[in-house]
């Protein structure tokens, strides 16, 4: 395989990638991305980089869809722009950090198994950060390798705004940053005396100022929120031991589950076995591992939080599980085939179409419930909106109050309706998700609903994932 076939091919497979996302880039509004746009990026600029009542505000990331959507009105698609861009440029990128740490070959079937994976396309049309940090992190290792050949300042100035700009954009860039300075912190056993001492000096200011930058850009929020609100809120703040220890084993088992998708449930455990053999194949490079990085920098950050985090958190790590799997792959193929039957860009290729056309026929984004999903959100705003009226009360619990939140206002509805307290209705709606087993008992054995107060409920509007009922005051 020459360089400008190799190019060229995954210039064709980025191209796949690109139509994959395209084709789901106008997906109904999940649950954090209209609590996102609620809150911080429909609001002032000053709101994006002042508030953070809720880990929602991706900072960085919101800036960046003001910019990309302010100017259009807001429409899903533009929302979710650079979120897109940044999933699309993870596939170049994953060949790339592949053809530095293992072979042309792992690098090119690595790239066309990201095309169809599940969770990368989710993060790719998702108004959030998350693709952004995939990249970042990617990012950070092409320059943690050529540091590791050659520190120059310019290297060096390149690690610490990577790392910062992750930070400003959701602070669990601690994990991937981590990782990456643990690797050059391993690397530096290749030096002697004073080159190391002195490589591991910049290492470690290299950290800090990527740390400290970011504290910088956080300094509106820390004045007004405290600092707590970025590291100590509810969904960070460390769990009891017991059930620290308890929530793991299904933390990592739930995180294999959604990195092994769009291929079915029960290939989970062959690929994660290619993954494994892939991991443990030895190689000829003087590169230090990056699993040992991985593993010692996340344990040490996981004793120290004694907090399992969301399974997004770990997204940063599915570019090198692909790695591994692809090595694990052409490893066994060799052992089939002849070298010159399988080396090449058609097998990576047919391995993009592939992955690709089994999420597409599956529907795997579509079904897959990560950050919250109510479909009928906005065919049941309209409905809704023609019917309210002053004094009205629409109850919408999780996942479809964040929806509603993005569309209310698109259909010329107020959104003080989805928080008036309910003392003060004379009339309720009631949104329902019934994938979420979410029906009219489970409203009133929550205490959503009291039947002595609101004793007829109606039935108006009814969805494959989700119910509309009116429930007017008893008299």
């Amino acid at each position: 395989m020459t360089e400008q076939r190799e190019r060229a091919a995954i210039v064709g497979i980025t191209a796949a990638a690109l139509v994959g996302r395209l084709m789901l880039l106008w997906e109904p509004m999940r649950f954090d991305e209209g609590v996102s746009w609620a809150y911080y990026v429909g609001r002032s600029w000053a709101t994006i980089v002042g508030a953070y009542q809720q880990p929602n505000n991706h900072v960085f990331y919101s800036l960046l869809a003001k910019i990309s959507a302010a100017a259009v009105g807001y429409p899903p698609w533009a929302l979710r722009l650079p979120a897109l861009l940044a999933g699309v440029a993870i596939v170049p990128l994953i060949w790339a950090v592949g053809r530095r740490f293992a072979d042309g070959t792992t690098a090119m079937l690595a790239a066309g198994l990201s095309v169809g994976s599940t969770q990368l396309t989710l993060y790719s049309i998702n108004a959030r950060g998350y693709s952004l940090v995939v990249a970042l992190f990617l990012a950070l290792l092409l320059v943690a390798d050529r540091l590791r050949e050659q520190p120059t300042n310019a290297r060096w100035a390149a690690f610490v705004a990577l790392g910062a700009i992750g930070l400003y954009t959701i602070p669990i860039m601690l994990y991937p940053l981590g990782v990456v300075t643990t690797w050059l912190v391993l690397s530096a056993r290749a030096l002697e005396g004073q080159d190391r001492k002195a490589f591991l000096v910049r290492v470690a200011a290299a950290f800090a100022a990527a740390a400290g930058i970011a504290g910088l850009l956080y300094l509106p929020i820390i004045m007004t929120a405290g600092f707590g609100a970025l590291l100590g809120n509810k969904f960070v703040s460390p769990s009891p031991w017991d059930v620290f220890v308890m929530e793991l084993p299904g933390n990592f088992g739930g995180t294999l589950g959604r990195w092994t998708s769009p291929f079915p449930w029960w290939a989970t455990p062959l690929v994660t076995a290619l993954a494994l053999l892939g991991m443990l194949r030895p190689t000829k490079s003087d590169r230090p591992s990056l699993v040992l990085a991985t593993l010692l920098w996340c344990t040490a950050l996981l004793v120290v939080t004694h907090r399992a985090p969301f399974f997004r958190v770990w997204l940063f790590l599915l570019p090198l599980f692909l790695l591994s799997v692809a090595r694990g792959i052409a490893w066994c193929v060799r052992r089939a085939l002849k070298r010159e039957m399988w080396e090449g860009e058609w097998p990576a290729i047919a391995l993009a179409v592939a992955t690709l056309a089994i999420a597409v026929v599956t529907r795997s984004v579509a079904q897959n419930g990560d950050t919250g999903t109510f479909r009928p959100a906005e065919a049941m705003t309209a409905v809704l909106a023609p019917r309210l009226r002053p004094g009205d009360r629409v109850l919408a619990p999780i996942p479809s109050i964040g929806p509603m939140l993005y569309y209310f206002p698109r259909a010329g509805a107020d959104t003080t309706m989805l928080t008036i307290p309910l003392q003060r209705a004379s009339r309720a709606y009631l949104v329902l998700d019934t994938r979420s087993d979410q029906d009219l008992a489970w409203a009133v054995r929550l205490g959503m609903i009291n039947p002595d107060e609101f004793p007829d409920p109606k039935l108006i509007a009814k969805y494959p994932d989700g119910e509309l009922w009116e429930i007017p005051r008893g008299k």
